[in-house]
């Protein structure tokens, strides 16, 4: 069993929903109650100048212990606003899942 935890930075909800649709597709994913139970840190929507510090902070309460996945593109880079993913903080090592969502396949 593989636990995420989602934390949402200001998406739309597109890849929240698609997250779901996994969630309900594999029977291998489950929703961690905590951060610290998790698995599988996904990030979605953009990294807002207010959300930043705050994910900063789990990301380093965390100690790298949990990895982060990126999901989608404003997770990534901040589209389509154009700044704000985890591609301008080097100091979070995140893998990322692209798209506009991505679908729960992927």
């Amino acid at each position: 069993m593989i636990k995420l935890f989602r934390v949402n930075t200001g998406s739309c909800g597109g890849c929240d929903v698609e997250i779901a649709a996994a969630l309900e597709e594999y029977a291998d994913l489950a929703w961690a109650e905590t951060p610290a139970q998790a698995d599988l840190l996904l990030l979605t929507g953009p990294l807002t100048a207010s959300a930043r510090p705050a994910f900063q902070a789990l990301y380093d309460a965390l100690g790298g212990r949990v990895p982060v996945l990126a999901v989608g593109r404003c997770a990534i880079d901040g589209h389509p606003f154009g700044r704000g993913g985890v591609a301008e903080l080097p100091a979070i090592h995140a893998r990322t899942l692209d798209g506009c969502p991505p679908t729960p396949e992927a």
